[in-house]
């Protein structure tokens, strides 16, 4: 899968499952929040964010959520 495809896939999951561990675990890597509550600031960040990251942090999150 291309990379816009994986970074797409994992901001709408995030977006769609903002309780869920799996969301917790990508938020936390890509932009080192633990614990913190997902609301559409955090969504927002993730989709800044995640566009720059290294494309081993794109893999691992993408494994995360699938």
């Amino acid at each position: 899968m291309d990379r816009d495809m994986q970074i797409s896939s994992i901001i709408s999951f995030v977006d769609s499952n903002r309780e869920s561990m799996a969301s917790k675990m990508v938020c936390a890597k890509v932009l080192g929040q633990k614990n913190e509550r997902i609301n559409d600031e955090i969504v927002r960040e993730l989709h800044a964010r995640l566009p720059r990251a290294k494309q081993e942090v794109i893999d691992d999150c993408f494994e995360i959520i699938k």
